[in-house]
């Protein structure tokens, strides 16, 4: 069922502002610090909205409605890892990263405390993980486009990630955070309405728990149902620990005015992100007794369809068109600033000026982009995608990073330069043996086990090696001057 003219109409509308953005945006670009930290100019509502946009992404829409759809409301407490772990980041570390002048992305920070094999480690880890990220993103929009314009669903996804790729390739981090921001309100809104729409049409939310019990108990079940503890253990941990400190965010810290401009950004971003899990469950419950027996990725736009009255589908598909593209173009730009920043730069063309870091920036968005759709249609599921990757950067770079930022004031190192390189190899290596080849036995969760041998090899060669200290770190540490707020 394809929708109306007038809700087609409206994501037509929301596309062409969306290129509009990138087309001015760009007019403003100049440099590679506009491009790539919209040049830390940025205020504390945009930076709460750009976080907010990044992080509900397909994955937190589709993705999760699908998860409520096919666990039940026991994935609201795995879903609070997110809260933890962005209050955390918000209070301890983002205001941290913040007061790095000279941080641009991950690997900058990975070069500072664990040398240059830290960086290249970690950039091209990164630079992997935002593709597949980026996948998740156009898996999405693919599945949000398909019962909406009644195409094929490569087409769509071609389509989708194309308009992306354009506004991100024109205005980079400027075009992203402003959009980000168009993105946030529009997506909150109508996810919002359409959840209240559905539970009034079902007769109020005691109607609905009634249906879902009578339907399927153990959807109602918060604790235990159908996940071992095991599961659960690793779908918490996965929420908790997937995407902290994940490239995009970095980015994002980086480009804040002010510390305290970072820290209030996450922790506001927290806070509602437990109003958006509740709104998600609800579609997600309704989804399950109105359309029972469906492919849980397309419930969200199935509800839309059957559910909501004209001019507010238009709204819920752009919201929800919102949600995958801001993350999207985060996770676009980022990837290219990785790559021109961390490899181009310091590894193929040292003496670079800033013009031509500009321009191989924007040619990496389009490469990222094109490999960001070939993994989409490699891997068929939205949460199964994300949630594979984000069992890997936990137990690999995570780790280290986390520690070395906090231990010790601003620019100071305490950990061991040594240390790092071995953690992330180990901790990557064990989680895919634990998971794939072995495949969880005595049901110990790879992240677990990967995040376990992670820290005890980085602590053994902390011990080790913590006196040494090799000469071009200390060069680093010279250039890591802090802002002022």
């Amino acid at each position: 069922m394809q929708i109306s003219g007038i809700d087609l109409s409206l994501l037509i509308i929301y596309l062409l502002g969306t290129l509009w953005i990138g087309y001015y945006s760009m007019k403003k670009v100049s440099s590679f610090s506009d491009y790539s930290v919209a040049d830390r100019s940025m205020p504390l509502s945009l930076i709460f909205a750009t976080i907010a946009a990044t992080l509900v992404g397909g994955g937190a829409t589709v993705g999760r409605v699908a998860f409520v759809y096919d666990t039940g409301i026991v994935v609201f407490l795995a879903l609070l890892g997110v809260v933890i772990s962005q209050l955390l980041i918000g209070f301890f570390v983002a205001p941290r990263i913040s007061k790095m002048k000279n941080i641009f992305t991950i690997g900058d920070i990975m070069e500072f405390y664990f040398g240059r094999s830290g960086q290249v480690i970690s950039s091209i880890l990164a630079f992997l993980f935002m593709i597949s990220i980026f996948g998740v993103q156009v898996l999405a929009l693919g599945r949000i486009l398909e019962p909406v314009i009644g195409l094929p669903f490569i087409t769509l996804t071609i389509i989708g990630a194309l308009v992306t790729i354009a506004y991100t390739w024109a205005g980079g981090m400027l075009a992203v955070i402003y959009t980000d921001a168009m993105q946030f309100i529009l997506l909150t809104v109508s996810i919002a309405t359409a959840a209240i729409i559905g539970v009034v049409k079902m007769g109020g939310m005691t109607e609905v728990i009634n249906k879902v019990e009578a339907f399927d108990p153990e959807h109602l079940v918060l604790f235990g149902g159908p996940w071992t503890v095991g599961m659960f253990i690793s779908a918490f941990l996965s929420f908790l620990l997937g995407e902290a400190l994940a490239p995009h965010y970095i980015q994002r810290y980086a480009a804040s005015k002010t510390a305290n401009i970072s820290k209030w950004g996450t922790v506001y971003f927290a806070l509602m992100y437990i109003f958006l899990t509740i709104v998600i469950m609800v579609i997600g419950l309704i989804g399950l007794v109105v359309f029972p027996g469906m492919n849980g990725d397309v419930i969200f736009v199935t509800f839309a369809q059957e559910y909501l009255p004209m001019g507010i589908i238009g709204l819920l598909f752009g919201g929800l068109l919102a949600a995958v593209m801001s993350t999207g173009s985060s996770i676009l730009n980022t990837a290219a600033v990785i790559f021109t920043r961390d490899i181009y730069g310091k590894y193929i063309n040292k003496s670079a000026p800033d013009n031509v870091l500009l321009k191989w920036t924007k040619y990496t968005t389009l490469i990222v982009g094109f490999g960001g759709v070939i993994v989409s249609l490699w891997i068929p599921s939205v949460m199964g995608l994300m949630l594979y990757v984000f069992q890997l950067w936990a137990p690999s770079i995570l780790p280290p990073m986390a520690i070395a930022i906090l231990w010790g004031g601003h620019s100071e190192r305490k950990v061991s330069p040594y240390a790092g390189p071995p953690a992330i190899i180990a901790g990557l290596l064990i989680t895919i043996l634990w998971l794939n080849v072995l495949e969880e036995p005595f049901g110990i969760p790879a992240i677990v086990v990967g995040i376990v041998t992670n820290l005890v090899v980085f602590g053994i060669t902390h011990i080790m090696t913590k006196n040494k200290i090799p000469p071009h770190t200390l060069e680093k540490t010279d250039e890591l001057n802090l802002k002022i707020d």
